[in-house]
């Protein structure tokens, strides 16, 4: 549910009155009247949404959900301060504590959302149907449709930002990683593919500066081109990894310092061994987590949690999460995951991977 009232009369629209009617005030038998009373049927009157007294406005919140409290937490001044606390509620053990996982299907426009406690949340998303997401950042995804359409969408506030159109119609094994939210002047969006067994490309856009997608190409790639699985900004570098467990091998492009000339340069990363120290060999150092089968791992639980059947293919887009308690980051990589090993006769799904910022504001 999307709370919206008029601009003028400030009502609010047919559906969401229906939903306050139906969800809050008819199972309680309450209505609101012009002098802030709460009164039976038969003395029902109209009035405006959006002077609703505020213990009306606080059990209204209360009852809602995750999707319905960020759509009420916009809708005008006493709305938000009405939800604040209720948001809060839901959300302040969960952000930075863990991903939280987001199942879409084409042509489909229910979208399903877990949290890392494991509490799921419904909404229709029928700005999803037809993309695949790259990357994202916070609770932003960076969305590809066929045919060169690239935007941003914020998963939560369903909020849009376009980006010019990609040069390549159609992807084929692409990954991606954005560099910051992309409200900021700064943000740079990476998208990598292979052109051959040891050729690199990336394409990179700078919002804040250009109005067209930069190609940088690097030759003779040392990583393995056709195991290229996922791709990261981490600490001022984008990072291409490559799928292996052990001896991970990842290429670097660095852009910050050099706009608009690229940095390339290769890494192997090793598993950390807590028994060495990483001043040791700080070329290959362990400076996060690497999840290559993050879901793989736990289908069986997400499968449950979600209420998939068995018959199901999805395929995901990692992230990068904040391990506070081992001052490291975690990544989760791309992958896809199938019980039934026919995938034609699968129901096909598409998991989002997400970090939620630490203010409401911010999502």
């Amino acid at each position: 549910m999307k709370f919206c009232l008029s601009s003028k009369k400030k009502f609010l629209c047919m559906e969401c009155s229906r939903w306050l009617y139906d969800t809050i005030l008819e199972p309680a038998c309450l209505y609101v009247t012009k002098k802030y009373k709460i009164i039976t049927t038969g003395q029902r009157q109209n009035r405006a949404w959006s002077d609703l007294p505020p213990e009306i406005l606080s059990l209204i919140a209360e009852r809602a959900g995750l999707f319905e409290l960020l759509s009420f937490f916009r809708v005008c001044n006493s709305w938000h301060s009405a939800s604040s606390t209720a948001l809060a509620h839901i959300v302040g053990h969960e952000i930075n504590k863990g991903p939280w996982f987001v199942l879409y299907e084409d042509k489909n426009s229910e979208c399903q959302l877990l949290t890392s406690s494991g509490k799921k949340f419904t909404t229709s998303l029928p700005e999803l149907d037809g993309t695949t997401c790259l990357a994202t950042y916070g609770a932003w995804f960076l969305l590809f449709k066929k045919g060169g359409s690239m935007f941003f969408f914020h998963v939560l506030l369903r909020q849009r930002i376009d980006l010019p159109k990609f040069p390549v119609p159609e992807l084929t094994d692409h990954v991606g990683a954005v560099s910051s939210s992309p409200t900021s002047q700064d943000c740079v969006v990476c998208v990598i593919s292979c052109r051959d067994d040891k050729t690199l490309d990336a394409k990179l856009h700078f919002l804040g500066k250009k109005t067209y997608w930069i190609v940088a190409t690097h030759y003779d790639a040392r990583v393995k081109t056709d195991t290229i699985k996922s791709a990261v900004y981490h600490n001022g570098k984008f990072c291409i990894f490559d799928g292996r467990l052990d001896n991970m091998s990842m290429m670097t492009l660095s852009i910050e310092n050099s706009f608009p000339y690229c940095i390339w340069k290769y890494v192997t990363l090793v598993k950390a061994n807590p028994r060495n120290s990483h001043k040791d060999n700080p070329s290959k150092s362990n400076v996060f987590q690497r999840h290559v089968d993050e879901l793989k791992n736990n289908l069986k639980d997400m499968k449950k949690k979600l209420g998939l059947t068995e018959d199901v293919s999805i395929s995901t887009c990692g992230t990068i999460t904040p391990l506070i308690e081992e001052d490291k980051s975690k990544f989760i990589f791309n992958e896809s995951v199938s019980d039934n090993d026919d995938k034609s006769k699968n129901r096909r799904f598409k998991g989002v991977w997400i970090q939620p910022r630490s203010s409401a504001r911010r999502w």
